[in-house]
């Protein structure tokens, strides 16, 4: 099940397609004149605004921007005025398999040898997809970092990200050398073995295929596993 957020902004996954995305919305929307319209909130939790928008013949960027596969669909009651026509459109998407939902190739587990260390994405010690339900069991899913170099990764402030942009932060960490770290979706009390996300709402790893993004404290793409 693949878990987005429902309005406004490209849900883009990877830099290149945050890229598209935002050519995508900049084409829809640079030099015309738009029209704002609240629902209920005034704002998300994060106190971005909240608003649907139009252009002057009528056309909701919002539900385009899904259709054309650059955002994704979920609704957050009760700012659910227009769900109806953007599920439809998320719908659209999906068949015509645009954007998010294109088949994604599977990519092997990428370490740099030009990187005093190697890390890898291990899918022995991963479980994607948690038993049940999954937004109910979040402690359940998780994925697993080695460290198969011969040196100790200071980690602090490194993140993990989904295809969907869902971002996990490494508080002061260090992985040691032959070792093994996992990032468990749900909430709990830290070790050197298991760090919690204590991710609210829903899960983050798609049961159906997802790839994780590990970048540094500077941005920098150290590790993509696509499963």
């Amino acid at each position: 099940m693949r878990r987005c957020r429902r309005w406004i902004s490209p849900a883009a996954n990877t830099c290149r397609e945050q890229s598209e995305a935002a050519e995508a919305n900049q084409h829809l929307v640079e030099g015309q004149i738009v029209e704002l319209e609240r629902d209920v909130s005034e704002t998300d939790q994060y106190g971005r605004l909240l608003r649907y928008v139009y252009l002057d013949d009528g056309l909701l960027v919002n539900a385009e921007l899904v259709r054309l596969g650059f955002a994704a669909a979920l609704a957050y009651p009760p700012d659910i005025k227009h769900q109806e026509l953007i599920n439809a459109t998320e719908q659209e998407a999906k068949e015509a398999r645009s954007g998010l939902w294109a088949p994604h190739t599977a990519t092997p587990t990428f370490s740099s040898t030009d990187l005093p260390f190697q890390l890898q994405v291990d899918p022995t010690c991963s479980q994607f997809n948690a038993p049940g339900n999954d937004n109910e069991n979040k402690t359940e899913e998780y994925i697993c970092l080695t460290n198969i170099g011969t040196g100790p990764i200071e980690m602090s402030g490194w993140s993990v990200h989904d295809e969907y942009g869902w971002t996990y932060q490494f508080p002061g960490y260090t992985l040691e050398a032959d070792s093994k770290v996992r990032i468990i979706t749900g909430c709990g009390e830290n070790t050197q073995q298991d760090l919690f996300w204590c991710k609210d709402e829903t899960a983050v790893w798609n049961n159906d295929g997802d790839c994780v993004y590990l970048s540094d404290s500077y941005g920098e793409l150290i590790v993509e596993y696509c499963y």
